[in-house]
């Protein structure tokens, strides 16, 4: 088994496991009585977090030399996005009472989780990854990077709910935009 097997295999089982507590919450975010919208902003920006972080790992196809820290800083990252999905979605999602208090309990968790996988992604882009995407890489910091950090910083620090709908919703059109760039401008190359 080589470096980039080892490291899908790893991601897609902890990526898999986000994905689960998300998805397993589906029934009691859409269809319980005392739901609360919020929720649904973060569980649809979840679920595209979750497909383009499975996207994006083909990109480790592409480099040439791996490293026990290439696959740190992707456990870090596959990691942090379990603890954020667990966090707003735990196991016992059918026993939430109320969706907007716990929205109020987690949503620092979920921001703070926010600002650790930006900052990982950050760390590992400058160490290794900067070879894949190459000279322009830079342009990740203006429309990805630094959005990512300011709306986190934001949903961390202002708890008002008007401060919420406006990261949130500035946070789903980000990652559908992010999306949307991703689908329209990258191929993947699986290696043989």
């Amino acid at each position: 088994m080589n470096f980039f097997e080892v490291l899908v295999t790893t991601q897609s089982v902890i990526l898999g496991l986000a994905a689960t507590r998300v998805l397993q919450a589906t029934e009691h975010v859409f269809f319980k009585k005392h739901s609360y919208p919020k929720i649904y902003l973060i569980w649809i920006r979840l679920c595209l977090f979750i497909l383009m972080s499975f996207w994006t790992l083909m990109n480790y196809s592409k480099l040439e030399n791996y490293n026990f820290l290439d696959f740190t800083f992707q456990s870090i990252y596959a990691g942090t996005v379990y603890i954020m999905c667990n966090a707003v979605f735990p196991n016992n999602s059918e026993n939430i009472e109320s969706w907007k208090s716990h929205y109020y309990r987690k949503n620092r968790i979920y921001w703070v989780c926010n600002i650790i996988c930006v900052i990982t992604v950050i760390l590992h882009l400058e160490y290794s990854m900067h070879i894949v995407h190459g000279t322009k890489y830079y342009m990740l910091y203006f429309f990805v990077f630094i959005p990512s950090i300011i709306m986190s910083s934001v949903g961390y620090l202002f708890q008002k709910s008007i401060y919420q709908w406006i990261v949130l919703i500035l946070s789903l059109i980000s990652i559908i935009f992010n999306c949307v760039t991703v689908f329209l401008g990258q191929q993947v190359e699986v290696p043989k």
